[in-house]
């Protein structure tokens, strides 16, 4: 997902790396200090979430009856069914971002798995981006589903450095807009201040992010553990399983870096769609279509996306920053707010595309036939 995503991968890796190398007498004796640790986590995941989500929606309410629902409405009248042509191009960005994690797979293993690649990061983001405490589940369903395919190890990895490829992306994205927008910017009409701090600090995050998988997350892991042997052989476990992270990481950043270039590219490739996407949408209801207030506007919109990571798909914030971007430029209001509501429409449409991939994938099948292999190995034992 960015930083913003940059934490739940860590958790995901946390929760999944170690799944290639269990052995089944050690899993029943741990698996009770693990519940006391873990148990509660999710739980206030999940609830911070689900508050942050209401207040979206809360937020999105508001701007609604503050800034005249009826011009929203015969907005969206005016684009009617070219909404589709949006929702077509979206998944064009969602096949990029395929494309993107394609590239970050070992050279010798991702041969013919693109299909199943796009299916799941669908299936995976749709649950990642929109449901509360999502990341915390959407990345351990990415890697389950892809269980067939490859090690965990592999997919974990390569998870981690496709999310640093879009942060990094997405951050130059954002560098390159506000560079373009000054030009045509009336920054006394911004947060700017806020928009900093937060940039800022995802940037750090960013950073921070790409330090921790060149330097190897393993070491970290090992100075972790002194003060987590309650845990037991899980905590063991855990290391080597970053330990063959690591592998897979230092062979995409030391051997192959022009797959993690190609796999920013592709990214930015997306994300040079959305400002097609904008000036769409800018000529449908009446305005005029400029290739730079196109790039402005989507350039605004992603930053917003990076500094308002805890709240489910952006909700409410995204709409109010379209407002807030569309002042700037000098652009009604109300034109603003029709273009955030016609990309929210969009973001369900696809949601929905993805849930229903999700429900086709199955993935408490593939859940039931993990559980069923551990079985099979443990009467072996």
């Amino acid at each position: 997902m960015t930083p913003h995503h940059g934490s739940p991968s860590l958790e995901m890796g946390r929760q999944l790396t170690a799944c290639e190398d269990r052995k089944p007498s050690a899993l029943d004796a741990s698996i009770t200090r693990r519940r006391a640790y873990a148990g509660s986590r999710p739980a206030t995941g999940r609830l911070v979430q689900a508050l942050a989500f209401a207040l979206g929606a809360a937020l999105l309410a508001y701007i609604l009856y503050g800034f005249g629902s009826a011009e929203v409405w015969r907005g969206l009248r005016s684009i009617g069914w070219r909404l589709g042509l949006i929702v077509a191009l979206d998944l064009v960005v969602s096949s990029l971002n395929a494309r993107a994690w394609w590239y970050t797979l070992p050279i010798e293993s991702r041969r013919g798995t693109f299909p199943r690649l796009l299916l799941v990061l669908l299936g995976g983001g749709a649950l990642s981006d929109n449901a509360p405490a999502g990341p915390l589940y959407g990345e351990p369903v990415k890697v389950l589903l892809l269980k067939e395919q490859f090690p965990a190890s592999v997919t974990t990895a390569s998870l981690l450095s496709s999310k640093l490829s879009q942060a990094m992306a997405r951050a130059l994205f954002v560098i390159l807009g506000m560079l373009v927008a000054s030009w045509s910017l009336k920054f006394e009409r911004l947060p700017v201040q806020g928009l900093v701090i937060g940039f800022t600090l995802t940037a750090v995050g960013v950073a921070t992010f790409m330090l921790l998988q060149v330097r190897g997350l393993a070491g970290p892991a090992r100075r972790a553990s002194a003060r987590l042997r309650f845990l037991g052989s899980w905590v063991k476990r855990m290391e080597r399983g970053l330990e063959r992270v690591d592998e897979h990481l230092q062979d995409l950043y030391g051997s192959r870096p022009w797959d993690f270039v190609a796999s920013a590219l592709h990214v930015l490739a997306g994300l040079g769609i959305g400002v097609v996407q904008v000036w769409l949408v800018m000529g449908w209801i009446g305005l005029p279509r400029l290739w730079l207030t196109s790039f402005t506007i989507q350039a605004f919109s992603v930053m917003v996306s990076f500094v308002s990571f805890v709240i489910p798909a952006s909700l409410g914030v995204q709409e109010g920053g379209k407002l807030v971007i569309f002042a700037a430029l000098g652009l009604p209001v109300s034109a603003g707010l029709t273009v955030g509501v016609t990309f929210r429409l969009k973001s369900v449409t696809n949601a929905l595309i993805g849930f229903a991939v999700l429900a086709w994938l199955r993935p408490q099948r593939a859940l039931s036939r993990l559980a069923v292999a551990r079985e099979t190995s443990r009467s072996r034992e």
